[in-house]
């Protein structure tokens, strides 16, 4: 059994149980490395880089070659790209890769960057760079959220193809240099807690909310004056302002429970 894995596909979907009809719990990008924790046909359980467990189809990561951390990365900033066989748009499309997934750079040519692949394979993606930044800024996290208005709610998803509220939240602090946990509830216990109600929120708080009373079963990224962007259908803009009406959720007042400051 291998100690470790690399995931091979653009966005692979992270299973409860090894069963395609099991729940999606989590998603794991390409070239993202996977520590491996049990076995069964078919199927690897594995723990995740910020700690989450399930399970993923053996079809869908390999073994993680000896030198694959140790080589220069590039990461792409398109919220997705197409890898290709050649530096052609009209080429064969091996791959896919989502904004931050970090592959090992070959080579540049004539705008284009040559990547490898988990498996030993080669592609190509125009050359967007995205630059993980050196220190979290507020401003720039929030800029992060904004890019991904309108992308579609997925159970389990962090990534630009789909994302849960809890996903959404880790990935734009993923791409700003911060790793959170992956559930709403963990996230809540890091940071420092506000006091008080909309009024003491700044632009980066993390909201949570429950619907179920006192456990938290959701969150948003605030955006200052009680307005904050979240994932709930689709990523949006919601407020609990009364004085912003095209936003406001009397609902979401209702049910609002913490803030937590992280930066």
């Amino acid at each position: 059994m291998p100690q470790e894995l690399i995931t091979n596909i653009g966005v692979a979907n992270i299973y409860e149980s090894p069963a395609f009809r099991s729940q999606v719990i989590s998603q794991s990008w390409i070239g993202e490395t996977l520590k491996v924790l049990g076995e069964e046909p078919g199927w690897f359980q594995i723990e995740m880089e910020d700690h989450y467990q399930g399970w993923i189809n053996d079809g869908q990561a390999v073994k993680s070659p000896s030198d694959w951390n140790k080589r220069e990365q590039y990461a792409t900033a398109d919220l997705v790209t197409f890898l290709y066989d050649d530096p052609d748009t009209n080429a064969t499309t091996i791959r896919d890769m989502v904004m931050g997934s970090k592959l090992p750079l070959i080579s540049h040519r004539d705008g284009w960057v040559e990547l490898l692949l988990p498996d030993g394979n080669q592609g190509w993606v125009p050359d967007h760079p995205f630059q993980y930044p050196g220190q979290t800024d507020v401003e720039q996290l929030l800029a992060t959220a904004f890019k991904f208005q309108g992308i579609p709610y997925f159970w389990g998803g962090r990534s630009p193809k789909g994302f849960d509220c809890s996903g959404f939240a880790q990935t734009v602090f993923r791409l700003n240099g911060i790793m959170l946990p992956r559930d709403a509830w963990q996230q809540a216990e890091v940071g420092n807690n506000v006091a008080g109600d909309w009024h003491t929120w700044q632009p980066g708080d993390l909201i949570f909310f429950s619907e179920k009373g006192d456990r938290i079963t959701h969150v948003g990224l605030s955006l200052g004056e009680g307005d904050f962007i979240h994932s709930s259908g689709f990523v949006k803009l919601n407020s609990v302002n009364p004085n912003h009406p095209e936003l406001y959720s009397q609902r979401l007042t209702d049910i609002f429970l913490k803030t937590q400051r992280i930066v």
